[in-house]
């Protein structure tokens, strides 16, 4: 507003966040229209979201045309899967492309990374390529502004620097997970504030001088209003539910009633103050009443009616207090708050005479940082040290507190409190006797300065949730470690580097805040465990990871920034850095200077070739080649490169003459250095590119990485986009392939996350071709011949010549089984997959723990290696503690660490160890109970420990355990030497008599142990461990890591449960590995009944892997090798179905169609009505497959119906006849026949209607509503004649699903192959939220996690889990076009 005037200048904190904000590289990838605003407030309102997380489908179901012609020839529509796999909001990208008819042409070409030669037929509309996301490393919480964290019952949240993580504990577990990242503003989160009774409404600010209100549930902004000021302070008014107060600085505090769209007004018509204003907050319980704290240390009290309505005033003696910090309403008194100032000082006040109720003292040396009132605990509330992480509870009527828990080495940033009615309470209450106060059953939310999260349970003094490291701002750079791939280095804008392990995202060094940023880093070849960096403070550093501590700070660049550095993996003496100066340099290890190449502008990249070889870009756009052997300063090759600068050089890893640049230009070049010019241009980012990185497997595919927030994988040959991902927040930076496993690649972003994505459905054809045993040297390029890009899809890096080494020197006997597990390998993406092949491994007979991985015994353990293991490392542990190191290195107490080996002892049923620590600890109690589960003898020995320890204090606690030793000397020795005589003789009579009974048998309340098989039994113990692991294993899956789940499971010898966790995670590859290495090669089943009903369903779940493959090779159009998955199964009714689904779907010319059907074995397509006979299976295959397919068409339709009304839908005739006519595809094409509007529509009810009942047999729940109500659609909308009998069985089978009966009649045990995929299928990833775009499933209108499949109308959108299992039941788009959804 106009009264505002003109903008102020803020605090010294906003001046540097601000800095931060706009110096990155000092430039900026975003631009904003209302930092320039003249005094006017601009609202906006986000549409379509009403209420509370609700929202409208979005789902148009299509029209149908009169008829539907074929293709002229046998074969069907060849745009039949006009349906695409996108990991993030590609539509918006792509929805041009798929508007004009000649952009898909232009794409028809390379769409995929597959041989040209099969790719004739390929769809041009259809993305096969895929990044899917694996893991999510969320940013820390910010340390630039106060309130940035908020908690509502089950739910908390925390602000990095540009989101809001929520977390969200579910229904009847204590597990907090990743709920949704809220990203919206363009600049640093000033403050958070979750509404007081709805859990989906957040409200958020920020610099970007916008405030916002959140539907959590929808991740989407509700409302927005953009001011003239950075808003502070954003609070709920209490008593309003659509009211929402904020603050700038300098004040005044607005009210804003945004369900209105009116503009906000200052409170009470107050337009400032005097002092800034630091925080305020509105009274809990009496609406209107608000106090605010300001920076000079007085307190604002506004009455909510009555006398006064305003006065400011210091507390009582606060005059010559330092700085307000924070303050809180006391939620008991209408009149008392809780004052924190910086020099340490705790009051509670009368804000109506302003006098100091009572002072609490703390350390002279301590300060509080922030403080919370603790919910259901009147009276009692929290601090936390801005020094160090100890958090006190105190109660307002003791000047002192009730407790100190040492939480950690960092000082707190925030805290606030919620009740923790989710977690389990102990079976005893934990109070403080000294005091006797009971500790509230609450959880404190807390954020540490170094960026670390936690929820920590005060009564049970543990931690429920904690993720102690975390970037909290831009990471510039990330690395894999060559020598132990598992581990990744980021650097950041925050001044740190940080190590991770991957497998688990957790830190395992940090070198910490250098108070410069960290632009650039590479790890050293070999293993020499090393870092060099290189800083904006001018320096190149390297850092020594073993030994904590820098080897070398190289200062050439002087105090200009250094913005590359590459170490020689070739060389390690020699290290190259690049940066603000002007020169690339080339120093030694030792920091001795080799070379200093000129440029005429700042140098942003550079990369060796080789040894000798080093490029470097430029600021003038251009790239230049250096020798370092030459010892000249001139390049020996200069290339005109770009438009504007040149940031990123990349070499390829296999064609050594080939390299990539990237530049703000938005483009990507290749480029030949023998010949000196460009080979392809990539086209499509529309931003500065910053990340590069080739596929050392695939040396043509490159993914770059750039501003405008997208991830983009190309086929460098044909300049051809084959994936756009927009799942990170902001200017994506730093990108790096995994060394051991080529697609798995790491990307790190502005927005402060790091992720892990699989590059795998990029080779698809590759692994389908390991699969159907095709040669080896259609997988793997063996030449040398490394010089220009190949025209066909192998693998050609070091890897694939390793795998084919390994390959050579296997046996002919092992061979097989070899290759398939080496392949699953290569290609799985998931770090994790290493613990699954060391399970097989142990299964296949091999025991043996020093042959499986070095991280085996870190990860899910076989049963018989799990206590002999623990055992190992619990002593390992116990000798480090004892040692110093160990657990006492990572700043723990004795007791902690104690108390910890205790319990690692006690999980492997090592009692007498556990007891042993408790007397340590000086708890003879937890011991003496223990002790009898040894023995009784070790019992006896621990009472007369006990009592001598108690004589030796003196203490009179040792008379019962001596009279239970029966040792009489030192119990009478004790009472005469105290004076007792009349004591100890009637204790020594009490000993005669407990003599003489000893000798009459043992004691009866001792009876002999038994062991525990005799105790529960041994077939219980097991079922209750196979229990245990199912759940496990469900858990795991649920959070989207079915390899972890398979790994449980496999830890217990479960193989079928195993293989189902992998198919129901869409891991196709691995079932088909694993199942054949031990599942139909394993020995130990054994050949009961019930091994052969094990091994039954093994194969079930191996063919239904197959099935589902095949289906991908009918999406890649690859025909022959879809045949060739088919003949790997047994012979038999279920591979010949599959082998005339593929047969019916196919789509070419006359001849080609002869050939397939050769190359499958079958008649041709004249000859099949010859082989109509017989069984009506066999009548409706091959009329399909014949010149007159509309014949079988009619006769399948004829069955289904007939079947249908008679009830025998358990027959499984029915769901092969199904499965055969689900292969046609509906889309519209020109043909020699029609298929009417009728069969179509009768066909697509049938189809839902039968998909809906097999979608409940399997248990996919999501789906069934949806097929039903899809098929009444259908059958409203079309009216389908003959059909109308399946209106009844619709509204029937609704009925029966709303009461919860699943029972259909069906027999699943009879054919395993059509019914072993139980469960609701849930992809790796797919609990992981969406950061820049949010979109809601078109079926079920719930918010979509992970991958995204798109339909044919590039606007309807389901989650890839649902398009999963609605594919496999029912194969046509929910739009009812006809379109086949092919999202295997």
């Amino acid at each position: 507003m106009s009264r505002w005037g003109k903008k102020k200048s803020y605090d010294n904190i906003h001046n540097y966040v601000e800095r931060v904000e706009d110096v990155l590289l000092s430039e900026s990838s975003w631009s904003t229209t209302d930092s320039e605003c003249s005094g006017c407030l601009h609202l906006s309102r986000r549409g379509s979201l009403q209420g509370e997380g609700t929202c409208e489908a979005g789902l148009e179901l299509a029209t149908f045309s009169p008829t539907l012609t074929l293709d002229n020839g046998y074969g069907w529509n060849e745009y039949a899967n006009a349906n695409y796999i996108q990991s993030a909001s590609t539509h918006c990208v792509l929805a041009r492309v798929r508007a004009c008819a000649a952009e898909r042409a232009r794409h028809v070409s390379s769409r995929h990374l597959k041989d040209t030669n099969v790719n004739r037929h390929a769809n041009p509309l259809t993305e096969d390529g895929m990044l899917q996301q694996l893991a999510l490393l969320a940013a820390g919480a910010q340390p630039w502004n106060h309130k940035i964290c908020t908690a509502h019952s089950r739910r908390f949240a925390y602000a990095a620097t540009l989101a809001i993580y929520v977390y969200v504990v579910e229904e009847g577990s204590s597990e907090y997970q990743l709920f949704s990242i809220l990203a919206d503003h363009r600049k640093t989160i000033t403050c958070l504030d979750w509404h007081p009774t709805s859990e989906d409404l957040l409200a958020s600010a920020s610099l970007d001088q916008r405030v916002c209100v959140w539907s959590v549930s929808s991740q989407s902004v509700l409302y927005a209003i953009s001011i003239c000021r950075v808003p502070t302070v954003v609070a709920w008014c209490v008593g309003h539910r659509d009211l929402l107060s904020f603050s700038t600085q300098s004040g005044p505090v607005q009210l804003w009633a945004y369900t209105d769209n009116t503009e906000p007004y200052p409170y009470r018509e107050d337009y400032g103050y005097s002092s800034g204003i630091i925080t305020y907050r509105w009274h809990p319980s009496v609406p209107g009443r608000l106090v605010i704290g300001h920076e000079d240390g007085r307190i604002t009290v506004y009455r909510e009616e009555g006398g006064k309505l305003r006065y400011s005033a210091y507390p009582e003696g606060g005059e010559d207090c330092d700085d307000l910090v924070t303050l809180e309403w006391d939620t008991c008194s209408p009149d008392y708050i809780l004052v924190a100032y910086r020099g340490g000082a705790l009051w509670l006040v009368d804000v109506n005479s302003m006098r100091i109720i009572t002072k609490y003292s703390i350390n002279m040396s301590a300060s509080i940082s922030t403080l919370a009132w603790l919910p259901d605990a009147p009276g009692m509330f929290v601090t936390g040290d801005a020094e160090k992480g100890i958090l006190r509870v105190w109660t307002v009527s003791k000047p002192t507190p009730l407790e100190n828990y040492i939480l950690k080495e960092t000082g707190f940033h925030f805290l606030c409190a919620t009740q923790a009615s989710n977690c389990p309470r102990k079976l005893q209450s934990e109070s403080n006797d000294r005091k006797g106060i009971m500790i509230p059953n609450v959880s404190v939310v807390t954020l540490f300065k170094d960026g670390g999260v936690g929820l920590y349970h005060l009564r049970r003094k543990q931690w429920i949730f904690r993720r102690e490291h975390g970037h909290t701002e831009t990471i510039f750079d990330c690395s894999f470690k060559p020598e132990d791939s598992d581990l990744l280095a980021t650097s950041s804008f925050d001044g740190s580097i940080k190590i991770w392990r991957i497998d688990t995202m957790e830190a395992v060094d940090t070198l910490p805040n250098r108070n410069t940023i960290i632009y650039s880093i590479s790890w050293a070849p070999a293993d020499l465990n090393c870092i060099v960096a290189g800083t904006s403070a001018g320096d190149v550093f390297i850092w020594d990871i073993g030994k904590h501590k820098i080897l070398q700070d190289i200062c050439a660049h002087k105090d200009k920034k250094v913005f590359c550095v590459a170490w020689n993996q070739n060389d390690c003496r020699r290290i190259a850095s690049a940066g603000e100066s002007g020169y690339c340099y080339v120093h030694q290890v030792s920091g001795t200077l080799l070379q200093d190449y000129r440029h005429p502008g700042p140098v942003y990249g550079c990369d060796w070739r080789d040894a000798d070889i080093l490029a470097t870009g430029c600021e003038d756009g251009r790239i230049r080649i250096f020798s370092v052997s030459k010892n000249r300063r001139e390049p020996v090759t200069e290339l005109k490169a770009h438009l504007k600068k040149v940031f990123r050089v990349k070499w390829n890893p296999v064609y050594s003459d080939i390299l990539c640049s990237g530049s703000d230009d938005s483009s990507v070049r290749i480029w030949s250095f023998s010949k000196a010019q460009c080979l392809t241009i990539l086209v499509g980012h529309s931003d500065n590119v910053r990340g590069l990185v080739w596929c050392p497997e695939v040396p043509f595919m490159l993914i770059s990485g750039s501003w405008d927030r997208t991830l983009r994988v190309w086929d460098a040959r044909h300049a051809n986009c084959l994936d756009v991902n927009l799942d990170h927040g902001a200017d994506v930076y730093g990108l790096s392939i995994h060394p051991i496993r080529p697609f798995l690649l790491a990307s790190c972003s502005r927005d402060s996350t790091m992720r892990l994505w699989s590059l795998a459905s990029f080779v698809a054809p590759l692994q389908l071709k390991v699969l159907s045993e095709k040669p080896i040297e259609e997988i793997i390029d063996g030449t040398d011949q490394h010089k220009s890009f190949s025209t066909g899809l192998h693998l050609c890096g070091l890897r694939a010549d390793h795998l084919q080494a390994t390959l050579e020197k296997t046996d002919v006997a092992h061979h097989s089984s070899k290759r398939l597990k080496l392949f699953a390998d290569l290609f799985c993406g998931d770090v994790r997959v290493k613990n699954l092949w060391d399970l097989v491994y142990v299964l296949q007979g091999h025991t043996e723990i020093s042959q499986l991985s070095p991280n085996y015994t870190q990860s899910i353990m076989h049963h018989s290696h799990l206590v002999k293991c623990s055992l190992a490392m619990a002593a390992e542990h116990e000798i480090d503690s004892n040692r110093g190191s160990g657990v006492g290195s990572r700043k723990y107490s004795t007791s902690e660490s104690q108390e910890a080996l205790a319990e690692s002892y006690l999980r492997c049923g090592a009692l007498q160890q556990y007891c042993e620590l408790m007397i340590r600890l000086h708890q003879w109690d937890h011991a003496l109970a223990l002790a009898p589960a040894v023995s009784v003898d070790y019992w006896r020995k621990l009472v007369a420990r006990h009592a001598e320890q108690l004589l030796t204090d003196d203490n009179e606690a040792c008379v019962p355990y001596l009279l239970a030793t029966r040792d009489a000397d030192k119990l009478i020795n004790f009472h005469i030497g105290r004076g007792h005589l009349d004591k100890a003789f009637s204790e020594c009579v009490a000993l005669s008599k407990m003599n003489r009974n000893s000798r009459k048998g043992p004691p009866p309340d001792v009876p002999p142990r038994g062991s525990s098989m005799e105790m529960n039994g041994t077939s219980q113990v097991q079922e209750r461990t196979l229990e245990c692991a199912r759940l496990v294993a469900h858990w795991h899956l649920l959070r989207g890591s079915p390899i972890v789940a398979a790994c449980a499971l496999l830890a217990v010898d479960d193989i079928k449960g195993a293989l189902l966790m992998l198919l129901r995670g869409h891991e196709l590859e691995l079932v088909v590995a694993v199942g054949r290495l031990v599942g139909l090669e394993n020995s130990n089943l054994g050949n009961s009944e019930t091994a052969e009903a094990d091994l039954a369903i093994i194969k079930g779940l191996i063919f239904s892997a197959v099935r589902y493959l095949v289906y991908r090779a009918i999406r890649l159009s690859l025909w022959k090798l879809a045949i060739d998955l088919t003949k790997t199964l047994p012979k038999g009714t279920d591979s010949t179905v599959l082998q005339a689904e593929v047969l019916i779907s196919f789509v070419g010319s006359h001849e080609e169609q002869e050939s397939l059907y050769t190359y499958a074995e079958f008649p041709s397509p004249v000859e099949c009505p010859e082989k109509a006979l017989g069984p009506v299976l066999d009548q409706v295959m091959y009329l399909l497959l014949s010149t007159q397919p509309y014949k079988g068409l009619n006769k399948a339709l004829e069955f289904l119906q007939d079947q249908i009304i008679g009830e025998n839908i358990d027959r499984a005739s029915v769901w092969y006849v199904l499965r055969l006519v689900q292969a046609i595809p509906l889309s519209q094409c020109g043909g020699q026949w029609a298929i009417r509007g009728n069969q179509r529509a009768g066909l697509l009810a049938v189809s839902a209607y039968l998909g809906a009942i097999r979608a409940s047999v399997l248990e996919y729940g999501p789906v069934v509503p949806h097929l039903l109500s899809h098929a009444s659609y259908i059958m409203e909308k079309h009216r389908p004649g003959g059909y109308e009998f399946l209106n009844e069985y619709i509204a029937t089978a609704k009925i029966k699903w709303d009461q919860g009966d699943s029972n259909w009649g069906v027999d699943t045990t009879e054919s395993p192959e059509m019914w072993s995929d139980v469960g609701v299928t849930r992809v790796s990833g797919s609990h992981l939220p969406r950061h820049s775009d949010s979109q809601i499933c078109c079926i079920t209108n719930r918010i979509i996690k992970g991958s995204s499949y798109f339909l044919e109308n590039g606007e309807s959108v389901m989650g890839l889990n649902d398009a999963l299992m609605w594919a496999k039941v029912h194969p046509y788009s929910p739009l009812g076009t006809g379109h086949r959804l092919s999202p295997f």
